[in-house]
């Protein structure tokens, strides 16, 4: 078996290896006294893509003045176009009949986004399924299949996999006919709570409160959404539009990790003499978020205080890692300080969370401990942004652990276009609970 995987990683490994190959002779072009050798090299690194951008050299190691501005060029370019292309849904192609098993791992394969399937039974995960999936926008895929195999998903907020549950036959199935879903990208938008409420102070007003949640492919890192009250309308019987309740509100949501399941609510004004039949809701929100996610990992942390990783354009350097000892537990505190090359996104003062939240501890025999404990970020004056992770309660026969910081790159801002039609209004009985 090892003997085989060595084998079948071999092209890989080779292919790899020209890559960098080819590119490193590409750079040396763009040094070239001839104008027409560096605009071509200039070209083919720009259209090789996404595979240049880990290998091209950090800036302060390039010491033509013209070679590293021609390279922060085609970093930009390169990176726009990936930001660009990520924030497209993701397909599937698949027909015929196969497994479900086959169908998410084809899935996996073909859209990058990560399937959690342990809690689905063997018996289940045999069974044969005919689909007919040409250029299906991935929500679309993962719908379907949830209906026909009565299955409910969300995304583990741990680990960013899509996680499937079966649902039981005296379980409602949460994909019913009545489910009010749009898709928008990368995105599912769902109507999860429609209720009506009492107006406090009025006898002829209430208030209609609308539920939305908001699904993000796994691929993706969400970090902020924002939208304001005058883009999402609301109409009565297509024609009246309802005034909000906050008409001039504007919200931004930090995310988290959870943040790929966010769910968010808006109020309209109900005339009581006026009830509409049905309501269509529309509107355009903007999400923040990183197209890419690169994990920088430090090795015996004893001994790698002061080193400084790279992935891209991301630096972190370890400045410290400190040890506590309690009863039969220990803590550990490690600061890391991050910057961006250039291009990066802005490190703005209310914003430098989004930079810490993802860390984990590894220990030798591969056991990971995510973040338990608090974090603080500080923007210091030379633009880094430091962070202090504090990991709690960890083992104390341990003493050798492996520190891993994931970082979000290609940050882009992406639009969610939603449209609702004709949804029957709530009985007036209905409240909030």
């Amino acid at each position: 078996m090892a003997e085989s995987n060595a084998f079948d990683q071999k092209p890989e490994i080779t292919k790899k290896a020209q890559m960098k190959q080819q590119i490193a002779k590409l750079i040396k072009k763009l040094d070239s006294n001839q104008r027409v050798v560096r605009q071509q090299a200039e070209i083919e690194l720009v259209s090789l893509g996404k595979p240049v951008l880990s290998l091209l050299p950090p800036p302060e190691l390039v010491s033509s003045n013209s070679v590293r501005d021609t390279l922060q060029r085609i970093r930009k370019q390169i990176e726009k176009r990936v930001a660009k292309d990520s924030i497209k849904a993701s397909t599937v192609n698949l027909r015929g009949k196969h497994s479900l098993h086959m169908i998410f791992i084809k899935i996996t394969e073909q859209t990058g986004n990560l399937l959690d399937t342990a809690n689905l039974s063997k018996a289940l995960l045999k069974a044969k399924i005919d689909v007919n999936f040409v250029d299906r926008p991935f929500w679309k895929a993962i719908d379907d299949l949830s209906r026909k195999r009565h299955l409910a998903y969300q995304i583990n907020s741990s680990n960013g996999h899509l996680e499937f549950n079966q649902i039981r036959q005296n379980q409602q199935n949460p994909l019913a006919e009545t489910t009010y879903v749009c898709y928008s990208g990368p995105f599912r938008i769902e109507i999860e709570k429609f209720l009506r409420r009492p107006l406090v102070g009025s006898k002829s007003r209430e208030l209609l409160r609308t539920t939305f949640l908001i699904q993000v492919e796994p691929r993706l890192r969400p970090l902020f959404l924002s939208y304001s009250s005058s883009e999402l309308e609301a109409k009565g019987n297509k024609t009246h539009k309802l005034l909000p309740f906050n008409p001039y509100a504007k919200y931004e949501l930090p995310l988290g990790e959870g943040g790929k399941n966010l769910k968010f609510s808006m109020q309209w004004i109900l005339d009581r003499n006026q009830l509409p039949k049905t309501i269509e809701f529309q509107g355009r929100l903007k999400m923040e978020l990183a197209a890419e996610t690169l994990p920088i990992t430090f090795d015996h942390l004893s001994r790698s205080k002061g080193a400084l990783r790279r992935r891209g354009n991301i630096s972190v350097e370890l400045i410290d890692a400190e040890k506590m000892k309690h009863d039969f537990k220990q803590n550990l505190n490690i600061r890391i300080a991050l910057s961006y090359d250039y291009s990066g996104p802005a490190f703005e003062s209310h914003r430098t969370w989004i930079y810490h939240n993802r860390a984990f501890l590894q220990n030798p025999q591969g056991k990971k401990y995510w973040l338990n404990g608090s974090s603080q970020t500080t923007l210091e004056s030379t633009g880094k942004i430091s962070v202090l992770y504090q990991f709690t309660d960890l083992p104390q026969a341990e003493t050798s652990y492996q520190f891993t910081y994931l970082a979000p790159t290609l940050i882009t801002s992406a639009p969610i276009d939603f449209h609702f039609e004709a949804i029957p209004l709530p009985g007036k009985n209905v409240v909030d609970d």
